[in-house]
């Protein structure tokens, strides 16, 4: 009986040992109610799910070729995590052209990606699709995109603003120059060494911003007429250090919010900084420090703020509103925007230094 007996037992425990592991060895789905039948905390941690991300997903362009940087330019694809996706386009395929700015347009129903590049003498703009296939040039003016094009956007009716040594140039829609150039220093107004042009809209009348980096009083954000032409503001915002220059800008239509990375001429003392102006009809006003950059992340100052890569992106989506920041130390940083203030997101850059994030002088962003 003792034999048996303990035959017996072994087979019982045998038999649930069995059981126990045919149902921890198995996958948890969701979607299988008897699956989740084991009351057993070692198989449910193994088994739980993990939530997935449902935010707006987004792809950042960078350009990397500021403003005629040696080695190979190249547009790049990066995802919202700052990871590598792909090569958009490699310079080395137009002999002498550094990459200056990077936008988009849909004209025909199809979102197109416009590409800005300059040789130190002349600049030419390109056109392709957002994954670079069908590259191609889109025109060239040897007259408009001359000595130091460096920024370029669109305007809504589908024409561009480039910014250039002392000038900011306007295209239509026909790829026409319009005006010889429509926005220039006059008046009060100053764009001798023009580092961004931004179009503003307020209550349907177009309105064009230019930022100067030069010394002070030249420091200037300028507000143009956009129809016209005509200076109606050009002053140094009052809020920054007159030792500062503006040398990029980004516009929030929503909240008529201009965004401005300023660096500190090369003899100053202070950081660099990000600032926001309220634009209204007559005015650019109402500073607001939203980042102050006491640890050099966004710029180390060697040299003049003009002769430094820069630049500003500022995006808002669904779940977020933040500014992208394209660095002089050749990096992306990623702020998140509370509507008063920039929280710099992590302790490091979205984006290290790479063959492919270097001389950074452009960052634009796709929503997918």
């Amino acid at each position: 009986m003792t034999v048996l007996r303990c035959r017996l037992i072994l087979l019982i425990c045998l038999s649930v040992l069995a059981l126990y592991v045919s149902g921890c060895g198995k996958k948890c789905d969701a979607n299988d109610s008897e699956k989740f039948m084991y009351d057993n905390s070692s198989c449910k941690a193994e088994e739980a799910i993990l939530p997935a991300d449902t935010s707006a997903n987004y792809y950042i362009y960078i350009s990397s070729g500021f403003p005629t940087a040696t080695g190979v330019g190249t547009v790049t694809r990066w995802d919202k995590y700052g990871e590598f996706l792909n090569i958009i386009h490699d310079f080395s395929t137009n002999p002498g052209f550094m990459p200056q700015a990077v936008a988009f347009q849909n004209l025909t129903g199809l979102t197109e990606m416009l590409f800005l590049s300059f040789n130190g003498t002349n600049g030419l703009v390109d056109i392709a699709d957002t994954d670079g296939v069908n590259f191609t040039n889109y025109f060239q003016n040897n007259t408009a995109l001359a000595a130091g094009t460096k920024r370029m956007v669109t305007t809504t009716d589908g024409g561009l603003l480039v910014t250039r040594t002392a000038a900011v140039e306007r295209f239509n829609s026909a790829k026409q120059r319009v005006g010889a150039p429509k926005y220039a220093t006059t008046g009060a107004c100053t764009v001798a060494l023009g580092t961004a042009a931004i179009q503003v809209m307020l209550s349907g009348v177009e309105y064009v911003v230019v930022s100067n980096a030069q010394v002070t009083p030249a420091n200037k954000v300028s507000l143009f007429n956009g129809s016209t032409g005509a200076c109606i503001s050009g002053v140094a915002p009052t809020g920054p250090a007159t030792t500062m220059w503006p040398v990029d800008m980004d516009y929030d239509p929503t909240t008529n919010k201009l965004f401005v990375l300023y660096y500190p001429f090369t003899a100053a003392t202070t950081n660099a900084q990000i600032w926001s102006f309220d634009v209204t009809a007559s005015a650019i006003n109402n500073g607001t420090l939203l980042y102050n950059d006491i640890y050099g992340d966004i710029a180390v100052i060697s040299a003049t703020p003009a002769a430094l890569s820069s630049s500003i992106n500022f995006h808002r989506t669904a779940d977020e509103s933040f500014v992208l920041v394209g660095t002089s130390n050749n990096s992306v940083m990623k702020f998140s925007y509370s509507g008063t203030a920039l929280t710099k997101l992590g302790t490091t850059p979205l984006i290290y230094q790479s063959i492919f994030a270097r001389s950074i002088s452009n960052i634009a962003i796709l929503d997918e």
